[in-house]
């Protein structure tokens, strides 16, 4: 984009100096590019900028997510090894019940095994057999008792077991649960270390796309302040030949002017002499003194106050002929075919008229030229078809260009000044090459 800047204002500098006075309209056509594109990368950069913001946003909800996911894991963790532990203790609980169950059990069985080697004796034949009654009472009450307790010891043994086995299993089902919701978390915060992974990914994208625009941001407007200073020097210059042709203008009117009161007395002068030497002939032979010649009349300017406009928009321009309405309203100062005040005749309509008035195509047709034109200033020829060419200069701006199609009434811009100094437009048509009085034409 610098190089394009530099080699515009090459160009645009060696325009300035060729030309009387040049138009801003190239840079200004470049700095209206490059501003639009600022706003463009500046608009751009701000989306990039909130959706930066929203992404940076959705990673401290991801952290803020996988924070708590952690500590619901690590809760979870410590449920499971005090599920754990309580497990193992119930677990080896439950094998000393059963071990001790299994030790009362052989017990009881050795028990078994001692009275049947007695002969499998019941309590009335030990009675009857022993020659102390007493004993053997005592004996069988021992006997009842010892067994009763086994059997109880074993009952009391079997119920605990039968908790234990509860508890163990419940606590089982929780350790399963508790696996579950811990698998679930961590597939949780599985998905979020992923959306977090995404989302820092597209962050540290849109850092580098922001970096990478803010440069070229910065860099578009460095050529913008070279372009704006570009055109502020050939503002400045315009401004100066504008001024110098002013200037040569203001003098070539002053010297018309004085040539002018200069022949108007050389013409006083002579028409004194001449009636002097009338009044000199007529006392001379006795004639009558002949009148005084009458002052000149002075021709009232013709007004324009019809101007083009697209009624006759699609018809031939041939067709035209007293029926064409002149560009720009004003006064008719400068007639076809008059002398001009430089000594050269005018070959088409000079019409003053205020600076910025609006001027309007005479009819249909395509814009051949619109540059500045020496002599003129800045002028613009439109071609209707049928060898016909309609010209205007004097423009102080145009806003139409080469090529441009046109239609009848349509504005080509606003009237300023010709070269030399008169304000208002000068308006040629040709055919064939040939000027013809637009007078002749226009109703």
């Amino acid at each position: 984009m610098k190089r394009i800047a530099l080699t515009v204002c090459c160009a645009l500098s060696a325009a300035v100096a060729a030309a009387p006075a040049t138009t801003p309209a190239v840079p200004q056509q470049n700095l209206n590019s490059v501003r639009k594109e600022i706003s463009t990368l500046q608009q751009d950069i701000a989306r990039k900028e909130a959706a930066r913001q929203q992404s940076a946003g959705e990673i401290a909800k991801s952290e803020q997510a996988l924070q708590a996911t952690h500590q619901v894991l690590s809760e979870l963790e410590k449920k499971q090894n005090a599920t754990g532990s309580q497990l193992e203790q119930l677990q080896g609980e439950l094998q000393r019940i059963r071990m001790r169950v299994a030790e009362t059990r052989q017990r009881v069985s050795r028990l078994l095994a001692a009275e049947y080697k007695r002969g499998q004796q019941d309590a009335m034949s030990i009675m009857l057999n022993t020659q102390d009654p007493n004993q053997n009472a005592r004996d069988l009450t021992y006997y009842t008792h010892i067994h009763a307790a086994q059997q109880h010891l074993i009952q009391s043994l079997r119920e605990q077991e039968i908790q234990l086995q509860a508890m163990s299993e419940r606590v089982e089902d929780e350790l399963v649960r508790l696996g579950h919701l811990s698998a679930e978390k961590v597939q949780e915060k599985r998905k979020l270390q992923n959306a977090r992974s995404q989302h820092s990914q597209q962050v540290s994208q849109l850092d580098n796309s922001i970096r990478n625009q803010q440069q070229k941001l910065q860099q578009l407007k460095e050529d913008e302040k070279e372009l704006t200073a570009l055109i502020a020097r050939i503002n400045a210059d315009i401004v100066r030949r504008q001024q110098e042709a002013a200037a040569r203008a203001a003098e070539a009117k002053k010297a018309r002017e004085l040539a002018a009161r200069q022949a108007e007395k050389q013409a006083a002068k002579l028409a004194a002499e001449k009636r002097r030497q009338q009044l000199a002939d007529a006392k001379k032979h006795g004639k009558p003194v002949p009148p005084p010649p009458p002052p000149p009349a002075r021709v009232k300017p013709e007004v324009v106050d019809e101007v083009a406009d697209g009624s006759l928009s699609g018809n031939a321009f041939k067709s035209l002929q007293g029926r064409m309405k002149l560009p720009v309203s004003g006064e008719i100062l400068g007639r076809f075919g008059a002398r001009r005040g430089e000594g050269a005749n005018w070959k088409g309509l000079f019409l003053k008229t205020a600076p910025g008035t609006p001027v309007r195509s005479v009819a249909d047709g395509t814009v051949v030229y619109a540059d500045w034109l020496r002599g003129f200033g800045h002028a613009m020829i439109i071609d209707h078809g049928g060898n016909y060419m309609t010209v205007y200069t004097g423009f102080s701006t145009m806003v139409r260009g080469n090529g441009a199609t046109v239609k009848s009434g349509d504005v080509l811009g606003s009237s300023g000044s010709l070269e030399s100094g008169e304000t208002g437009l000068y308006f040629e048509l040709r055919y064939m090459g040939r000027p013809i009085n637009p007078q002749s034409w226009a109703r």
